[in-house]
């Protein structure tokens, strides 16, 4: 075998190794404490890729654990954190608190005609993160869990499999001062 030959064989075991494995650092790769360790994202793109991890790893522990184990673990850290809010939550498809930890005054109640501060409905637009329907990643306007002062938040969601549930991954953009 001539060595081009024996290069694009190295080559292409190399570039298919590589596509099987996931990248270091990839949402598939991250661990829950591996997210929480990073300082919080002061920007939304970094909230995006926080809350779009989180919602990878909380589907995942999900499966791996069962409900509800999975809704006791979302509750403590390291899935909490205090830092940026990050924090899982759910409503059903119609519109009702089944799951929050950022507001556990909220369970049990009809969310389906609260709006954000600038007037978003958050349940419809979790059930259209939910069924695809939406955008993926939705922002929300709402006073910060800890300054109470308006903040942004960027929320992602998915539809358990019971058809009926959806449960979230949000957070707020890291307060100042």
């Amino acid at each position: 075998m001539s060595t081009s030959a024996l290069l694009k064989v190295v080559f292409c075991f190399g570039f298919l190794a590589g596509a099987a494995c996931p990248a270091v650092g990839s949402p598939e790769t991250t661990t829950i404490e591996q997210l929480q360790a990073r300082t919080a994202g002061s920007t939304l793109e970094d909230l995006r890729r926080d809350v779009v991890q989180l919602a990878v790893l909380a589907r995942k522990f999900v499966a791996d654990k069962g409900l509800v184990e999975a809704l006791d673990a979302f509750k403590e850290t390291p899935w909490r954190r205090k830092a940026n809010g990050l924090h899982v939550w759910g409503v059903t498809v119609s519109g009702v608190s089944w799951y929050d930890v950022g507001h556990p005054d909220l369970v049990g109640i009809d969310v389906s005609n609260i709006t954000d501060i600038e007037g978003r409905y958050w349940a419809r637009l979790a059930r259209e993160s939910a069924d695809g329907s939406g955008a993926e990643v939705f922002s929300l306007l709402f006073p910060h869990p800890e300054t109470g002062l308006s903040a942004r938040g960027l929320h992602t969601c998915f539809l358990l499999k019971d058809g009926q549930r959806i449960l979230c991954a949000g957070g707020f953009k890291d307060a100042r001062g």
